[in-house]
C-alpha cells in the first residue's frame, strides 16, 4: 500500500504542517513515531466542513528536532505554543492522539481562551509503577536496539501479533523512517509521565473528549472514563475492537465519533 505523502508548510522555527479545508478550525497534534499522515483519514473527512491543520511535533516528519534538552512535555507544548502565536488568530479545537493527547491537554488547560474543545485520542492516566517500568525499559533499548527491531515491537503493541495488514506495514516504515533523535526525546518524554494529572484536567474547563479501544492496554476504558470524571466538561466514548491506532484502523467509527461530539459544540464555533 502506498501512502501519499502530504505536502508541508514551514513555520520560522521549522515546525512542518499542512493546512486544507474552510471553516472552523482544528489543530491536530500526532503521537510518538508518527507523523502528519496519521491524521489521513481523519484529514480527508474533516476538511468538508472545518479547515483542518496537522502539525508534525518536532522531531518528526518533516519538522526539526526539539532544541530544547529538557525531558518532558513542556517543551512540545510550548512548540505548539509558538506554532499559535505565529500563524492562528482564530479560536480552534484541538485533537491529540497518544503524546500528542498529553500535549493539547496540557496546553488547553495553560491557554483554555485559545480554544473552543479537546478530544485526547488513546491518552494516557495514572500509569501503575509496571507500567511506568516497562515504558522507560523501552525508551531505553530504543538507543540501544536496531531500529528495525523497534520498529517491529512497536507495531505489534499497536496492532497486535497479527500485525501484517497494510496500516501496520504503514507505520512499520515510518518507524524506520523517524528521526532517530526526535523519536528518543519524544518516547522520554512519554515515559517519563504517568498521563494527564488531575490539576491539568480540573483546570480545563473546556468540553473533552477522550476516546480509546477495547483493545488499547497502553489508554484503557477506565483512564478514559475516570479522566472524563476529572474534567467539568468531559465525556468518554468507546471503540469496541481498536487498539491504540484507532485513528487508521478504525477511521470509520474515530470520523463519527469526533463529528458528533464537534456538534455538541456547534454554538460555540459558529
Amino acid at each position: 500500500m502506498i501512502q501519499t505523502i502530504l505536502p508541508r508548510y514551514k513555520t520560522t522555527n521549522n515546525l512542518a504542517y499542512y493546512k486544507v479545508g474552510q471553516g472552523p478550525l482544528i489543530i491536530m497534534l500526532h503521537g510518538v513515531g508518527l507523523r502528519i499522515e496519521s491524521w489521513t483519514a481523519q484529514i480527508e473527512f474533516l476538511s468538508k466542513n472545518f479547515t483542518v491543520i496537522a502539525i508534525d511535533l518536532p522531531g518528526h516528519g518533516e519538522s526539526s528536532n526539539l532544541a530544547s534538552s529538557q525531558i518532558g512535555i513542556a517543551p512540545y507544548v510550548e512548540q505548539v505554543s509558538l506554532f499559535i502565536e505565529e500563524l492562528i488568530q482564530e479560536k480552534f479545537i484541538i485533537i491529540g492522539h497518544s503524546l500528542g493527547a498529553l500535549i493539547a491537554i496540557n496546553f488547553a488547560a495553560q491557554f483554555n481562551h485559545k480554544c473552543h474543545a479537546v478530544i485526547a485520542l488513546n491518552c494516557i492516566y495514572q500509569r501503575s509503577d509496571e507500567a511506568m517500568k516497562q515504558v522507560q525499559l523501552r525508551a531505553k533499548k530504543i538507543a540501544l536496539t536496531e531500529i528495525e527491531e523497534v520498529a517491529e515491537a512497536t507495531v505489534e503493541r499497536w496492532f497486535g501479533k497479527n500485525s501484517s495488514d497494510q496500516l501496520a506495514d504503514i507505520c512499520y516504515q515510518w518507524l524506520q523512517d523517524c528521526n532517530i533523535e526526535g523519536y528518543i526525546k519524544a518516547y522520554n518524554a512519554f515515559a517519563n509521565v504517568r498521563g494527564a494529572s488531575d490539576s491539568l484536567l480540573a483546570l480545563n474547563n473546556l468540553p473533552v473528549a477522550f476516546i480509546t479501544g477495547t483493545l488499547d492496554t497502553n489508554s484503557t476504558i477506565a483512564m478514559s472514563q475516570n479522566m472524563a470524571k476529572e474534567c467539568s466538561k468531559g465525556t468518554a466514548k468507546i471503540v469496541r475492537g481498536a487498539g491504540h491506532m484507532a485513528q487508521m484502523s478504525h477511521s470509520t467509527e474515530i470520523n463519527k465519533l469526533i463529528e458528533s461530539f464537534i456538534s455538541t459544540i456547534k454554538l460555540r464555533i459558529s
